[in-house]
């Protein structure tokens, strides 16, 4: 028992040292492959400048359909749905239905506008003031603005659909039927975004494939002679793989830094729109989040592009 014992306690040191030295190869390898890089600047930067370029545009178009989707979110808030009551409704009628739907649990608040006020407000505002004072009748109904308390398409309608079937009312409007298409416009937008970042996607791992490739050309008698003294390909494609972690990497700040510089570029003209426009519209860049996983994403397509090029090219190579 006491040999087993001993036996069991040499076993683990020795299990521990090969893990040590395991991760300790991997650590001189990673910071091998970036000397590599390194003493190679010029290809170095074009390759990180072109994996940078190409993932700065899905980048660019997911902040811009982020930015949209957030205002369009803001307009879904403020939905109004406009009443304009039949004709022959008084404006006494008009003012109790207005406190009846102002008790409806699906309504924030409401609003009256009576004939009058709108004639006068499209007298002033219309530029027709003198033919609209030959008319004999006003033309114009009363008009309650309702403001639902659920920015939800489906309860919204719901609302809109108890409304326009009230007796009173004549016309029950949407105000934001126009968002509805835009949102369809937006989904549309998101799918071609999908599209394209699968295809700049490809397009990464073609570059970093070509890159590793002709590294591995470069490095073809160093390949061999390693092979002679014994070395596994697996040994062999480590530096291969990190490089192209580096590659990935270095390509992925590139493109956050490119999209950010290009959101800055704007934020002055868009202050003085805001300015103009008495808004307070802000634009949104990339969070922690997204920074991650924009970052997590090239370093993985520069993982996966390495591995195709040494795959396929590394078993070609023997000692004759």
């Amino acid at each position: 028992m006491a040999v087993a014992g001993s036996n069991k306690r040499r076993r683990t040191p020795a299990a521990s040292n090969r893990i040590s030295a395991y991760l300790l190869h991997h650590l001189q390898t990673m910071m091998f492959s970036l000397r590599k890089i390194y003493a190679a600047p010029a290809t170095t930067i074009m390759t990180v400048a072109v994996i940078g370029i190409t993932l700065s545009l899905p980048g660019g178009f997911y902040l811009f359909l982020k930015n949209i989707d957030a205002m369009s979110g803001d307009f879904r808030s403020s939905s109004q749905i406009s009443l304009y009551l039949d004709l022959k409704t008084s404006e006494k009628q008009a003012q109790a239905l207005e406190k009846q739907i102002a008790k409806m649990e699906q309504v924030i608040s409401t609003r009256f506008i009576s004939r009058e006020l709108s004639l006068e407000e499209f007298r002033q505002n219309s530029g027709f003031g003198k033919s609209i004072d030959t008319l004999s009748t006003n033309p114009l109904p009363h008009t309650i603005i309702v403001e639902p308390g659920q920015a939800d398409t489906f309860a919204v309608r719901n609302l809109l659909n108890s409304l326009q079937a009230m007796p009173e009312v004549e016309i029950a409007k949407l105000d934001t039927e126009w968002l509805e298409r835009l949102y369809t416009i937006i989904e549309i937008a998101k799918r071609s975004v999908a599209i394209i970042t699968i295809l700049f996607a490809c397009a990464v791992l073609l570059i970093i494939g070509n890159t590793i490739r002709l590294d591995i050309q470069n490095r073809y008698q160093e390949i061999i002679v390693t092979k002679l003294i014994g070395a596994t390909n697996a040994f062999i494609r480590r530096p291969f793989l990190y490089s192209g972690i580096w590659y990935g990497l270095l390509g992925g700040i590139i493109s956050w830094l490119i999209v950010e510089i290009g959101y800055l570029a704007i934020s002055g003209p868009l202050e003085r729109l805001n300015l103009l426009y008495k808004s307070d519209m802000n634009l949104i860049t990339f969070s922690f989040h997204d920074f991650i996983v924009l970052i997590t994403s090239s370093t993985l397509l520069g993982l996966a592009g390495s591995w195709i090029a040494v795959a396929r090219h590394l078993n070609q190579i023997e000692p004759s």
